[in-house]
């Protein structure tokens, strides 16, 4: 079943998966996290699609999380009058800030601030890297560059200046209109793309915050500086994502590797849910197979300790968006049955704050106790983060009566999460816990599994307390497969 799947998968929705009939499917497939990315689409089409998600999401009894994906500053190329031009090695061609067609030889850009940063010696990479230039000399407004690799360059690709600091800021007039749309619509997660310092961070959340919204923030680390101020940038966020395509780019495709696993090794340590982003099954956006080599990438990521893994173009306008993300789900699913992943319990820190000495404690009692779950009550779903962070065996179920909170934990590894009717005291949670998870297959009478929630419960308290728990529910038994949540269903068929 779809609930035995630790890490998640993030779908990008887009013409191949945006219709109701897709995006149903697309939950059955495996998606827990649906991005939407605002570099494409209209407010009128991304609104259709993040109705239909919350519609089925309940139908389903599915939560999903929905990922608003900020364009940023893109920095690209303008438009040529054939619409493409073919550039060769050695040939010099001008660059210009003017608002011009391009031609052959002329490259028009809408990055005005070019010529400030743009010195001799610096490289220009075009279309993700795949074509390169050296600047040779710079004007007023236009500047020579020598092509090192060339190859066709079409209208609005994509144009970067790695190591060099870019006078713009992380959120265009655009991101503005677009991060008004997702607080209106309550997005669960809002991804800043073109960070470089905590400080972006915190001129977000302050306008979160202004707001009244409780959309979480998802750093993508794309940039030189961000790695120059990458802990700092973790600290301050909910959750981090590595955008491997913009990065690549900026440190060098050998360098990425590393960095990756620096990325999500000081994510795992900082308890910040960690997303690893682009490429992950490329070919599938044409094959119905993925190669070897990706097969092994996306392993790789869940062995590093990734909470989410990412599909782009594959899910968004690939030719087979729904096999790619059951594939995704078989991958991640056979690499789980590992047992070297889990139980990273670590005795070393002295001073925890309460919720993570509750954690930490928890994961260790489900571990020798031989506990078939953790069950954390939640309002906030901080507690049931903290609680994965330290990857225990035992399955992790968040429980709370606010579904904008389940939706919100379908990012975090291992979490699976389910909607229970608001409790008073200690009696009204054991009844319904014990009813649901023998109804839904997550444990049996007599199973032992661990509570953590706040006491006293009456006023609200926030978690500081264990329990462990004999699950009871004799007279009750497993519900038939047809009126389970989705994801403790037999694994759909597609």
């Amino acid at each position: 079943m779809l609930a035995e799947r630790r890490a998640k998968i993030v779908a990008t929705i887009g013409p191949a998966t945006s219709s109701p009939e897709a995006l149903e499917k697309a939950i059955k497939a495996g998606m827990n996290v649906a991005r939407l990315n605002f570099s494409h689409g209209k407010h009128e089409e991304h609104l259709k699609v993040l109705k239909t998600i919350r519609e089925l999401s309940m139908k389903l009894q599915a939560p999903v999380s929905i990922l608003q994906d900020l364009q940023g500053p893109k920095v690209r190329v303008g438009r040529f009058k054939n619409g493409s031009i073919e550039i060769k090695p050695g040939e010099v061609v001008t660059v210009t800030i003017e608002d011009v067609q391009g031609d052959v030889g002329l490259i028009p850009s809408d990055f005005k601030e070019l010529i400030l940063v743009a010195k001799p010696g610096i490289r220009i990479l075009l279309d993700d890297g795949l074509m390169e230039l050296e600047v040779l000399e710079s004007g007023e407004k236009d500047l020579k560059a020598k092509v090192i690799y060339g190859g066709l360059l079409k209208d609005r690709k994509g144009m970067n200046l790695p190591g060099v600091p870019l006078p713009v800021d992380c959120l265009t007039e655009k991101d503005l209109k677009d991060l008004e749309f997702g607080i209106e619509n309550k997005v669960d997660y809002v991804a800043l793309s073109f960070v470089r310092r905590g400080q972006d961070i915190r001129i977000l959340r302050e306008m979160l915050e202004a707001k009244g919204s409780d959309a979480r923030i998802v750093a993508k680390i794309e940039m030189m500086e961000a790695l120059d101020n990458l802990e700092e940038i973790i600290r301050l966020s909910d959750a981090v994502m590595v955008a491997r395509g913009d990065l690549a780019v900026e440190v060098g495709s050998s360098r990425l590797p590393g960095f990756q696993k620096k990325i999500i090794k000081l994510s795992n340590q900082m308890q910040k849910p960690v997303i690893t982003a682009t490429q992950m099954l490329d070919s599938m956006v044409e094959n119905p197979r993925p190669t070897r080599a990706e097969i092994t990438d996306v392993a790789n990521a869940v062995l590093d300790g990734s909470d989410g893994l990412m599909l782009s173009a594959e899910s968004a306008s690939g030719h087979y968006p729904f096999i790619c993300i059951r594939t995704m789900h078989e991958i991640i699913t056979e690499v789980e049955k590992s047992e070297e992943r889990y139980n990273k319990i670590s005795m070393e820190h002295e001073f925890l704050s309460i919720p993570s000495a509750i954690g930490a404690s928890a994961c260790l009692s489900a571990m020798k106790l031989n506990a078939k779950a953790i069950v954390c009550l939640t309002t906030s779903g901080k507690t049931a983060n903290i609680i994965t962070s330290f990857r225990p065996q035992a399955k992790v179920i968040a429980v709370t009566d606010r579904i904008d909170v389940l939706n919100r934990l379908e990012l975090i590894w291992g979490i699976q999460t389910f909607l229970i009717q608001t409790y008073k005291n200690m009696e009204d949670i054991l009844v319904q816990v014990d009813r649901f998870m023998v109804n839904y297959g997550l444990a049996r009478t007599g199973d032992r599994i661990i509570l953590t929630l706040g006491q006293p419960i009456e006023v609200g308290s926030k978690t500081n307390a264990l329990f462990v728990h004999i699950v009871g529910a004799e007279k009750d038994m497993k519900l038939v497969d047809s009126e389970l949540p989705l994801r403790c269903q037999k694994l759909p068929i597609i």
